[in-house]
């Protein structure tokens, strides 16, 4: 397979490589639309109504900057800048667990300093302009956002070899996290979100809160740096662990 994909034509890369980026979203969007129809799924910002026109041409703009990104990292395989393993086994799951913690700092500043007064309006408020959020708000992002978390992508797979099936276990996480946190809703029932793991794994509460009040709930995967930084929802451990979850009111 690896030896099919180093001699492909570049143009027919390309289509590969568009083709995966919109095939994500689309199973991003079904997996949102199964989520919000989950028994018990508790909706925490009023239903977003029609999708627009805006939020439409954002989706359509990551997927091409982000097809521009799977190319860039095909031309540095080619040149072995970064390296791809095969291997499947013990190493994959330490693999995919270092992939988690690194990008989960990593995305948490990367948040932060997009939240900085400087840089919100021009960047990031483009965003939240979708504060009731739907399934595909995950991929309607400032242009400069799309190639900024691609390019610290790309650096993190130049530093240190990973294997192929790590990489495809993370690329499945992070669909989940992200579709999960822009559906508006809490899925998951009080006996799994009121689980201690759930203090520190980040649930959808947590990215919906974000969207409701931007200057909380910076993090991604875990709950960590939030707490670190005192970046957390003063409220969000009661609202998770409550059998109602009470909705939030949209401030943006």
């Amino acid at each position: 397979m690896l030896e099919f994909l180093e001699t492909m034509h570049p143009g027919w890369f390309t289509l590969l490589a568009l083709a995966e980026n919109a095939l994500l979203v689309g199973v991003g969007a079904l997996l949102g639309h199964v989520a919000l129809r989950l028994p018990g799924a508790r909706r925490l910002t009023p239903d977003p109504g029609p999708v627009s026109g805006q939020e439409l041409a954002l989706v359509a703009s990551t997927t091409v900057l982000n097809t521009a990104v799977t190319v860039a990292g095909w031309w540095l395989w080619k040149a072995g800048v970064i390296v791809l393993a095969t291997d499947l086994g013990l190493g994959t799951l330490v693999e995919l667990l270092a992939l988690v913690m690194v990008m989960d700092v990593l995305m948490y500043a990367g948040h932060a300093t997009v939240h900085l007064r400087a840089l919100f309006p021009w960047v990031h408020r483009l965003h939240h302009v979708f504060a009731d959020a739907r399934p595909i708000t995950l991929f309607a992002l400032h242009p400069f956002e799309a190639i900024g978390f691609g390019a610290m992508w790309l650096v993190v797979l130049a530093v240190h070899p990973f294997s192929i099936p790590a990489l495809a276990a993370y690329t499945a996480l992070n669909l989940i996290f992200g579709i999960l946190g822009h559906l508006g809703v809490e899925p998951l029932p009080q006996r799994v979100r009121g689980n201690v793991v759930f203090r520190w794994i980040a649930t959808p509460t947590m990215h919906v809160g974000h969207h409701a009040e931007p200057r909380w709930n910076l993090g991604f995967y875990t709950t960590v740096w939030d707490r670190l930084f005192h970046t957390l929802e003063p409220g969000y451990d009661l609202r998770r662990t409550a059998a109602v979850p009470e909705p939030y009111r949209l401030t943006t």
